[in-house]
């Protein structure tokens, strides 16, 4: 099975939105393509549908229900807060070791492929004592890293690359998001990243799919 972390340079980069659309172009390549989001802020349970956990679900071929949302998702908070305050709010216990066994668990759950998405950046925080960043390195999975093209993004992106980098995680792409019709061009800014960095680029712009994004990813580890 090949398994991949998804990050961002920040919050609200579109995460989601690639990790779905990479998920249909999987399924559409006739694979078994599986997501897990471990910890969820900004839940809603009358909106379960829109809620990242639900996008995921319907990318799989999944019905959006209670029951399959706590499948993928350990904790579903409503906070639209980073994870760790979330659960300070919420009341909910800052359990590390159960985080990290959640998605272990999912990862041994079969299937062809695996994205676990995390929440907000590379270096947010997920309970009081662990970065987003500690999880990818105790899971060990290669990385896929979102970002966007906006003014400040390439430096952004940089910084995310040297901070994996520095704790050995592997990058086997950057896609850049464009969840809405306009925005700036992502071709100049994937080359604009290809001047300091030699990494894999894809741009997933509105309307479009990742099948590009997909057959790399899986040509990369055949």
């Amino acid at each position: 099975m090949r398994s991949y972390f998804v990050t961002a340079t920040g919050t609200d980069i579109g995460k989601t939105y690639v990790s779905a659309r990479l998920i249909s172009a999987w399924r559409a390549q006739g694979y078994v393509a599986q997501a897990t989001k471990p910890v969820m802020s900004g839940f809603a349970e009358d909106a379960l549908e829109q809620s990242d956990a639900g996008r995921l679900l319907t990318a799989m071929g999944r019905a959006v229900t209670p029951a399959s949302v706590a499948e993928i998702c350990l904790h579903r908070l409503a906070p639209p807060l980073s994870p760790n305050v979330a659960m300070r709010q919420a009341g909910v216990r800052q359990d590390y070791p159960e985080i990290l066994a959640f998605v272990r668990d999912r990862l041994s759950d079969g299937g062809d492929c695996h994205l676990v998405e995390g929440a907000g950046g590379v270096m947010s925080p997920l309970t009081d004592e662990k970065l987003q960043i500690d999880l990818m390195a105790d899971l060990q999975l290669p990385i896929i890293l979102i970002t966007a093209a906006y003014l400040g993004s390439v430096s952004h992106t940089l910084t995310a690359l040297y901070a994996l980098s520095a704790r050995g995680l592997k990058v086997s792409a950057v896609a850049i998001s464009q969840p809405f019709s306009s925005g700036d061009d992502l071709s100049a800014f994937a080359g604009e990243l290809n001047r300091f960095r030699d990494v894999p680029v894809f741009g997933i712009p509105h309307g479009h799919d990742a099948a590009a994004l997909g057959t790399a990813l899986l040509q990369q580890d055949a």
